[in-house]
């Protein structure tokens, strides 16, 4: 069976597909870090853990102990794609930690 769109030829586009693109910006990269934050660590994380700086891709997260700031070393990249996601696009291209 044949499509609608082949036997019109080329007067009929394909649908295009919208993305949610968010404008990346510090106070939007802050905003969506802890939501994030906030969805896969809960109110505790939320507590623990505050964005300080971005720039150039680079997001610099404060925690309150050195424990938090292992977990989130270690979830980073997983960190770093869930804030992506939400942006739509690469705005945040690495995740540094400090106490």
């Amino acid at each position: 069976m044949r499509r609608i769109g082949d036997m019109m030829g080329s007067r009929v586009s394909s649908p295009v597909k919208t993305e949610r693109r968010v404008v990346a910006d510090e106070k939007t990269v802050f905003f969506l870090t802890e939501k994030v934050v906030g969805e896969l660590y809960g109110v505790r994380g939320r507590e623990n853990v505050a964005p300080r700086y971005w720039k150039d891709g680079k997001l610099f997260l404060s925690c309150r102990n050195p424990l938090w700031a292992n977990e989130l070393w270690v979830a980073r990249d997983i960190l770093r794609d869930h804030i992506n996601r939400e942006l739509g696009h690469e705005g945040v291209k690495e995740i540094k930690t400090s106490e």
